[in-house]
């Protein structure tokens, strides 16, 4: 397996790390192209890490390095590793990488740990300690873009000899802590838990607001979630919930629902799924599936929406709930897994399965100014709780702890 570094510095520059300094490996191998939430928090913390004087080598698709440097920019203390490899998924070749090529660069390029950035890695051969970010278990539980014997043959096996393997796991949330010891069988005291940050919204820009009331038709007001059709976004019964509160409650704007579709066969049944609940609801031209938006197209819709609902099944942090609060929007969301946890109280908690209870949840915000205020300002709050600052700051505590050197 061929390692090309493309290098800020030279490799060999960084064996002359202070004794303080803590020098890691985060692996970021799944991205390919798009950066969503998991590749946005190892960007983040690798930035956050190199910028507090300490050092990175970020490892990635070698067809990817390209783009991941345009991404990352130039960022003193940090230098690309790019391999071989097509995929992320669970394989043999991902294993030698584990096992072989990054224990290799770790103990020639004086490296203190290997972070694993997303949900598995298999080193079985560790030359260095490794930590294993476990973002959550849903496929444990929804299964919908897996096949049952892969899930049974691969993915569940693979999940528990990946948290026996790794030295410390880290997770988002209380709530993915409990759900990952419960269902892979981890050891409870092994599994830390770091949340997630929160990046800084876009300016708001008229330009935008225009354009985005001219291709959605907003003027009558808007409801607005984000995060894609997935089984556990629970679409259809949000718009059964909409439905109900044009129906019943005389609101007259629309629903817009964010989030690219991939194309996938359990995406286009989910489509199909969703369009079939909003033709049964007579919802056509209310329920508005926006695909793929930029941040600054998401902050300003937000910043727009009278309402932001959460209605979630199952979710091991929520970032759309605290990007909501922190542009001053009230937020509707799920009381089940990690929602609650995230929200605080500052967002109106619904059960996700009861079509009236979200119905009614909404309706409650739209017609009481002084909850609408309230939730605002707590969530103005608990919002300021969560950057990229703390994150960055949670992961070195527990990077010193793997490596002997917490206080």
């Amino acid at each position: 397996m061929r390692g090309d570094y493309g290098c800020r510095k030279p490799p060999g520059e960084f064996l002359n790390k202070g004794i303080d300094e803590v020098k890691i490996i985060l692996d970021l191998r799944k991205y390919d192209g798009v950066v969503g939430g998991v590749e946005q928090g190892a960007i983040q913390v690798a930035r956050q890490v190199a910028a507090g004087g300490d050092e990175v080598l970020m490892v990635c698709k070698a067809s990817r390095k390209d783009q991941l440097a345009e991404i990352m920019g130039d960022v003193d203390g940090l230098t690309l590793v790019a391999v071989d490899v097509e995929t992320h998924s669970m394989c043999e070749a991902n294993e030698r990488i584990d096992s072989g090529f990054l224990q290799d660069l770790a103990e020639s390029e004086n490296v203190d740990l290997i972070h694993f950035f997303y949900n598995w890695s298999f080193p079985t051969n560790k030359k260095v300690p490794s930590i294993l970010t476990v973002h959550d278990v849903i496929p444990f539980t929804f299964r919908e873009a897996m096949d049952p014997d892969l899930y049974n043959t691969t993915y569940k096996p693979g999940m528990q000899r990946a948290c026996d393997l790794n030295d410390v796991i880290a997770t988002v949330s209380e709530y993915s802590r409990q759900d990952i010891a419960k269902k892979v069988g981890a050891d409870l005291e092994k599994i830390f838990v770091v949340p997630n940050g929160l990046r800084e919204p876009e300016p708001d820009d008229p330009a935008v607001r225009a354009e985005l009331n001219e291709r959605f038709g907003l003027d009558e007001g808007l409801i607005l979630n984000a995060g894609g059709i997935h089984e556990r976004k629970n679409i259809p019964n949000l718009i059964r919930a909409f439905a109900a509160l044009c129906e019943e409650d005389g609101f007259g704007g629309k629903l817009v629902i964010t989030g690219k579709a991939s194309g996938a066969p359990y995406q286009e049944k989910m489509r199909k799924i969703c369009d079939a609940a909003i033709e049964e609801a007579s919802m056509t031209g209310r329920v508005i599936f926006a695909g793929f938006v930029s941040e600054q197209e998401l902050d300003v819709l937000l910043r727009m929406a009278d309402v932001f609902i959460y209605p979630s099944l199952y979710e091991g942090f929520g970032i759309p709930i605290l990007e909501a609060m922190k542009v001053g929007t009230p937020v509707v969301t799920s009381n089940v897994t990690a929602m609650p946890e995230v929200a605080g109280d500052a967002a109106l908690l619904v059960n996700p399965e009861s079509v009236e209870d979200m119905k009614s949840g909404i309706a409650r915000v739209l017609a009481d100014a002084s909850l609408r205020a309230e939730l605002v300002e707590k969530g103005l709050q608990r919002s300021a709780e969560y950057s990229w600052e703390r994150t960055r700051n949670e992961y070195m505590q527990l990077y010193r702890k793997v490596t002997g050197r917490s206080n």
